[in-house]
């Protein structure tokens, strides 16, 4: 459960730092007025976009490692299946993973050839120097430069940093969009509990088929201390709390006592 969380959380996370990294964007220019000023700069900006810009990177390779190990623990028995995310996608460009594994997330890793050159900058990162930030005053768009991984001639270079992380957000998610939906694919459609939240103290979850788990009102609730010892902050606008299991309240009220 908690690479399944991390999918999706640090997918997430990426695309918040995306916003912030957007919202310091202008600042990058106060360098260029530094150095006009001075006649020279600490670049002390564009070293705080470049660490942000990294951070996503990292977060996004992080909701890809997460999404692997989901796979490589449900099918580590089947051959080719590899517990490391590197060693994993090779298998699957060189058509090495097993057909026991459903053809769609074999396809789903083998097509994702945007992978290599984005494992190459987080190992960079990782293991290796870091990057460095540029604003083309001209043009206004942001470039990104590692020294590490370029070769005799040249660093490595991506001209617009916000437009490949576009792109990145965009294959990244149709990657683990069609991973989950292979492997949601395979669940038994048998009610389970599901946490939505702790307050005051108290539990609150519900019971939900993997077949209506649509929304945050799917399910029937199971706070069956509700209203006598405490009350769901989403009484009011949560269809599932209109389906309880069963009124259990009298039972909130013995245990307390």
């Amino acid at each position: 459960q908690d690479s399944i969380r991390g999918s999706e959380r640090h997918f997430f996370k990426a695309l918040l730092l995306i916003e912030v990294a957007k919202e310091f964007s202008p600042r990058l220019s106060e360098d260029q007025d530094e150095l006009e000023e001075k006649g020279y700069t600490s670049s002390i900006r564009s070293k705080q976009f470049s660490s942000l810009m990294e951070a996503i990177i990292l977060e996004f390779y992080s909701s890809i490692d997460c999404t692997r190990h989901v796979v490589t623990t449900i099918y580590k028995k089947h051959r080719g299946v590899r517990e490391s995310t590197r060693k994993f996608f090779q298998a699957a460009f060189d058509g090495r993973i097993a057909e026991t594994v459903p053809l769609d997330i074999r396809d789903a890793f083998k097509n994702a050839q945007w992978y290599d050159e984005l494992r190459r900058i987080r190992d960079a990162l990782t293991h290796s120097d870091v990057g460095s930030c540029h604003l083309d005053m001209t043009s206004q768009t942001i470039s990104y430069m590692h020294p590490g991984l370029g070769d005799n001639k040249r660093a490595f270079t991506i001209k617009d940093i916000f437009a490949y992380l576009a792109t990145l957000k965009i294959q990244i998610n149709q990657f683990m969009g069609k991973v989950f939906n292979c492997l949601n694919a395979t669940l038994l459609d048998k009610e389970v509990r599901l946490i939505c939240g702790i307050f005051n103290g108290f539990i609150y979850s519900r019971f939900v088929r993997p077949s209506e788990a649509i929304n945050f009102d799917s399910g029937k609730c199971n706070a069956w201390f509700d209203n006598s010892v405490a009350n769901c902050p989403f009484a009011g606008k949560c269809d599932a709390y209109n389906r309880k299991v069963v009124d259990h309240r009298h039972i909130g009220i013995l245990m307390k006592k």
